[in-house]
């Protein structure tokens, strides 16, 4: 869809629903009424997986980071980007909490809004190769719909970000 421009509309519906969605990112099911056995553990497999997924949304932050810091005028455009990715990494370090959050290294960015909106565009389209196939990978329903909820909001900031659309 490049070349499409985003409607007011669907750019305020699309601010508005952010909120509910990134409420319903939750990895752990609804408590049993019953007296029954509390949530099974992700599956361990799910762990490399989450740790994976969070080594990217780092990377993907460190570029949007370093971005806005090229081009302070950028800012407005991502950090609804910066602020969906940390959201969802709250979420997935929550799942594994033993597991380290790794730091990514700046990178170098061109202070030209161009060439910083080109590093930000292939950082999160690498991102979003990196959560579907995550999605598909994992052996828990709950980390799959998590999973897939960051994928459908990465996709669509990428898309608003290729598109030149306003934040």
């Amino acid at each position: 869809m490049p070349g499409r421009r985003l409607s007011r509309r669907t750019t305020l519906g699309s601010a508005l629903a952010a909120p509910i969605v990134l409420a319903g990112c939750d990895i752990d099911p609804p408590p049993r009424a019953s007296g029954t056995s509390s949530a099974t553990p992700e599956p361990p497999e799910d762990f490399e997986l989450v740790a994976t997924v969070v080594g990217s949304l780092v990377r993907a932050l460190a570029v949007l980071d370093a971005a806005s810091a090229a081009v302070p005028a950028l800012g407005p455009r991502l950090d609804p980007v910066a602020t969906a990715h940390a959201a969802h990494l709250d979420v997935l370090v929550g799942a594994v909490p033993e597991a380290d959050v790794p730091i990514a290294d700046p990178p170098r960015i061109a202070a030209r809004p161009e060439a910083a909106l080109a590093a930000v565009g292939r950082s999160e389209q690498r991102l979003l190769r990196e959560v579907r196939a995550g999605c598909l990978g994992a052996a828990s329903g709950d980390l799959a719909r998590v999973l897939a909820s960051v994928a459908a909001s990465t996709s669509q900031h990428a898309a608003s970000l290729a598109t030149g659309a306003p934040r």
